[in-house]
Parts: structure tokens; C-alpha cells; sequence
């Protein structure tokens, strides 16, 4: 968790908040990064890191740090050496709240257990509190005079740390490294030679395939030649080392140069453990990514049966899903929603039988009293997307975020009938309406089949696909053109995260368009949204709908 530190430009850097800094340049032991906006709200999972930027090793004694109202007094007995760096914590180990070593080392409750650990000296736990707006944290040397601050006044996104551009530098910036932090690690946001960074862009599930996107961006100083990229059985599912699937040689990349690019593979059974690797470089966090794709017998569960529109004396809705392998599935995890939101299937873990059915109801009282006879499996979710009675999409999205089924109905069909997928061979994909009113609910269905009513299609463009919105011209949105679209309609322009959260509506119900859109990388509100997968959908009034991808990288 050392590194020694390069020497500094910050002309290609992110957006920056200025610093007041007492003697950067001459001070040996710096405030190097802070985490105030602390992670899904737990505050003992706030920190301080220091950083000895000197040539030399220095004591800690007699230093103490100002963190707003609240004193740290350094221990003793502790010594930096020449690029080491030492963590200040809220809380070191989990109890009832969350610990500094659950998140940033290996949750064993033990620290100096793993190669990790043992490369930083164990943080000290400290009373302390750091406000999310704006704070500053001051270090002072035995002579109690002030030798570094770093201050920030805005709170930043949610679980990401400020840090220090440079250890001579007066600004700061907030972290882009994909986990939000580098304690113990050279900055994120300071520039290396040599520095490529790799994201996942998106893996996608076609047609038993499994396409994974990938982009690689050259964050460093130097240009960089002769890297690959290595695709790879991760280690929990092989033997070490990993089992190397592919290798791609990249051409030569000059600072700031994207690469994007995707490879197709194709796996037996549902899911499998996938790695992605860079060529060794100054800043290896950013050189590997781990993930799940999908196999041939991707999706397990499908959506089956929809009713949208109950009618009394039936008082709820309720939603069918299939069980489609010859093994047991389990519901943790799943979420089921709409156009607008997406709620967890079930609170309690619960296994779906091979071939079997199951039934989310938003109400099971209800559903019992009208489906008397009904014996299958029956759950009630604990919140539920309540559908539209006109045009509507029904998701279901596995645990680990892949859109397993997708429905959309242009309206809900009255009279208690059911919008119900075909099970006979080659129509297991095709929708109708249900033959008997009330469904199949728990049984195989029977299904009525009409002539798709879709008009013209719709062709929507985005340029870039991975896009960096840092302020420093180059790549700072992303252009959304609307290449066709079907006469006289309506048109809706939504930007969602992986969790199928809306961030940004571009275009809502429009028919006179513009001939592009940009994207800077905002949500509503102006706030800047953090590195990710995001998906654009766009809508038609006539039922048309296209869905594309975009990744904002730093």
C-alpha cells in the first residue's frame, strides 16, 4: 500500500476544489485524503489518512490533528517511513455499526491478517466527527504549529474521499477510483506515468452469448505501447493462476485516448465468474475488474403472466414468474418493477422447484379470496410497483443486476384477462392475452395470440459510448441523436442507473425534437453523477422503445 510519487501536472486532472494549505512545500507529514461523506450514510465509516511525503522517517509524537471541534492526538510510538501512510478511523472493527477494516480490509475482525493489512500500520481509532458540506482537517507539529490542512467545501458523492492532487499541491479533488477511496494507496487523482484504467462497461446477455463491453483509457503522463488485455476465469471458480480465455494486444495509447471495444464469449449454465486484467502499470488498482456474466441457460426465471388490471371482484395485481432449468432457483436478491421503480422480490429467502411457477401478488389476502383453489407458490412483496392500466413495462432483474425478462403492453386488458407468454415450442417468447378471464395463475397458460401492432421502428444513436465529464474538453458529454422515429409520436428521453433509478429526464412526451441531445454526466439538479454504467431509454407515445448504453469513466 506504498508508492512513491511521481513528479505532478495537473492539467488533465478532474474539476478540483481549492485548498487552503499551510507549507505544502515544505512539510514532511500532509493531510492526504479524507472521507467525510461517508458510505450509505454510516458515519463510523469516516477517516483520516496522513501521508510522509519526506525522504525520511518521522515520528508521530507530539503531532495531533483538528478535525472541525474534536482533537486526535498521534500515538507515541508510532513512525512513518519515507511514502507510508497512516489512517485515522471513526471505528476500526464492526460491532453493531460498521468498521474501517470491514470495508477496506477483509471484514475478519482481526487487522494485519492478509498481505493488504500488513502493508499499513493498524489505523487508530479515534473520536472524531467530519461534517459531509464542507470541513477542514488540520495537522499540527510538535511545536504545535500547523503544517498541513486539507479542506473541501462541498459533500461530494456518497462513500467518495477527498484527495490531495499532489503532496505539494493546494487543491484537492474528489477520489475516482472505481471503489471511492485509496486508503493506503497513491490518490486516485494523481497523475502517474504510466496509468491505464479499465472499466467494464457492460455485460449484456444475446441470445445464449454473453457480449461484455470494455473500454480502456490512458490517465497517465506518458503515452503507452505494447499493453493487452486479459480476459480470464476468475480464482474462486479455477485453479490459480487463472485459466487466460483471451488476450487482445492495444494499440499505442497517448494521455487521454480512449479505447472501446467489446468480445463475445459463450459458457455453459447460468452465470460464471469472469476477470479482466491490464498490463502491469504505476497505479495497478485500475488495471483489474471482476465480474459475473451470463451462460446458455441464462435467464433462470422468466415472466410468464401479467394482470395489470384487476376488476372486482378481484382487489389486486399480480405478477407470474417461471422457473425455466431443471434445478431450484432462489428469489434473493430478484427485484420486480415497472417503467419506474424496481422493488426486491422477497425479505426471507425462498426457492423456486425446477419448472415451477411462483406468484408475487401486491396483495395475497386478496389474491386467496378470489383464486380459491389456488395451491402454488404465493408471495407478497414488501413494496410493490403498481401498474398502469395504459402503456407499461414489467422488469425482472437477477441479483446481480441483469435484466432477466422484460414485458411491455401498450394497455391492460380488461375484464380480469392476463397478458400471458406462450409455452407451446416456438412461441415461448411471443405474448397474448390469457383464453379464460382470471388468468392461469400456478399452471401452464393458456394463450390467445394477435398480429403485432408496432409501426415504424425507432433508431437512436449515442456518441461516445464511454465518456470522461472532468471539465478538460475533451470527451465532456456524451451526443444522443435520434436517427428515426415513428410519425406523429411522442417521444420520452430517460437516463437510468444500474439500480433502474431515473437520474436525468431529457426529453419528456415530446414530438418536436431537436436533432441531438447532450448529456453532461448530471443528474437532475446539476449533481455530478459518479463513474458507472448508465442506460438511456427512450420511449414512443406508439409503443416503440430502445434502450442504449453509456459509462462514465474518469
Amino acid at each position: 500500500m506504498r508508492g512513491r510519487v511521481p513528479s505532478f501536472n495537473r492539467s488533465i486532472l478532474a474539476p478540483i476544489v481549492s485548498t487552503l494549505l499551510c507549507g505544502p512545500s515544505s512539510a514532511n507529514v500532509i493531510v492526504n485524503e479524507v472521507l467525510a461523506n461517508e458510505p450509505s450514510g454510516h458515519v463510523t465509516l469516516e477517516w483520516i489518512e496522513i501521508y510522509n511525503s519526506s525522504s525520511v522517517t518521522v515520528s508521530l509524537s507530539g503531532y495531533r490533528l483538528s478535525a472541525g471541534s474534536d482533537w486526535i492526538d498521534l500515538p507515541v510510538a508510532v513512525s512513518l517511513s519515507p511514502d507510508e501512510y497512516y489512517i485515522m478511523c471513526r471505528k476500526l472493527f464492526s460491532t453493531e455499526s460498521p468498521g474501517f477494516e470491514s470495508v477496506w480490509g477483509d471484514s475478519s475482525g482481526v487487522w494485519g491478517d492478509t498481505p493488504e493489512e500488513s502493508s499499513l500500520q493498524a489505523p487508530l481509532e479515534a473520536s472524531f466527527s467530519l461534517r459531509n458540506g464542507s470541513g477542514i482537517v488540520v495537522l499540527y507539529d510538535p511545536l504545535d504549529a500547523p503544517v498541513s490542512e486539507l479542506y473541501w467545501n462541498e459533500a461530494g458523492d456518497d462513500g467518495f474521499s477527498w484527495e490531495r492532487l499532489d503532496p505539494t499541491s493546494s487543491e484537492v479533488a474528489q477520489s475516482v477510483d472505481p471503489a471511492g477511496s485509496t486508503p493506503g494507496f497513491v490518490n486516485s487523482c494523481m497523475p502517474l506515468l504510466q496509468d491505464l484504467s479499465l472499466v467494464i462497461a457492460d455485460v449484456l446477455p444475446q441470445d445464449g452469448n454473453v457480449v461484455i463491453h470494455y473500454a480502456v483509457r490512458n490517465a497517465g503522463l506518458e503515452p503507452v505501447t505494447g499493453a493487452v488485455l486479459s480476459f480470464y476465469l476468475d480464482s474462486s471458480t479455477t485453479p490459480t493462476p487463472p485459466d487466460t480465455i483471451e488476450v487482445i494486444a492495444l494499440g499505442p495509447l497517448t494521455p487521454g485516448d480512449s479505447l472501446i471495444g467489446d468480445r463475445q464469449f459463450r459458457f455453459d449454465g447460468v452465470y460464471i465468474r469472469l476477470g479482466a486484467s491490464l498490463s502491469a502499470d504505476d497505479r495497478i488498482r485500475n488495471n483489474h475488474r471482476e465480474f459475473v456474466a451470463t451462460g446458455v441457460d441464462f435467464p433462470p426465471l422468466v415472466l410468464s403472466e401479467v394482470l395489470a388490471n384487476p376488476q372486482e371482484p378481484l382487489a389486486t395485481e399480480w405478477v407470474e414468474i417461471k422457473n425455466r432449468l431443471s434445478q431450484t432457483v432462489s428469489l434473493t436478491g430478484w427485484r420486480l418493477g415497472d417503467s419506474l421503480s424496481l422493488y426486491p422480490l422477497v425479505e426471507t429467502p425462498v426457492v423456486v422447484p425446477p419448472l415451477e411457477y411462483v406468484v408475487i401478488a401486491q396483495d395475497t389476502i386478496a389474491f386467496l379470496n378470489h383464486y380459491r383453489q389456488f395451491q402454488g407458490i404465493l408471495i407478497q412483496s414488501e413494496r410493490w410497483a403498481t401498474l398502469n392500466n395504459g402503456s407499461d413495462v414489467v422488469w425482472l432483474v437477477d441479483s446481480f443486476g441483469f435484466a432477466a425478462d422484460r414485458f411491455k403492453y401498450a394497455a391492460a386488458l380488461e375484464n380480469d384477462f392476463t397478458w400471458s407468454r406462450g409455452e407451446e415450442t416456438g412461441r415461448e417468447d411471443d405474448w397474448g392475452r390469457s383464453e379464460f378471464s382470471g388468468g392461469t395463475p400456478g399452471e401452464p397458460n393458456s394463450v390467445l395470440f394477435e398480429p403485432d401492432s408496432f409501426g415504424l421502428g425507432l433508431v437512436v444513436l449515442i456518441e461516445p459510448t464511454v465518456f470522461s465529464p472532468d471539465g478538460d474538453g475533451i470527451d465532456d458529454v456524451t451526443t444522443i441523436t435520434i436517427e428515426q422515429a415513428p410519425a406523429e409520436a411522442e417521444l420520452t428521453l430517460k437516463i437510468y442507473d444500474r439500480d433502474g433509478r431515473i437520474v436525468r429526464t431529457l426529453v419528456d412526451r415530446q414530438r418536436f425534437l431537436q436533432s441531438s441531445y447532450e448529456w453532461d454526466g448530471r443528474a437532475d439538479g446539476g449533481r455530478r453523477l459518479p463513474i458507472g454504467i448508465y442506460i438511456l431509454y427512450v420511449s414512443a407515445s406508439t409503443g416503440e422503445s430502445a434502450k442504449r448504453t453509456v459509462v462514465i469513466a474518469r
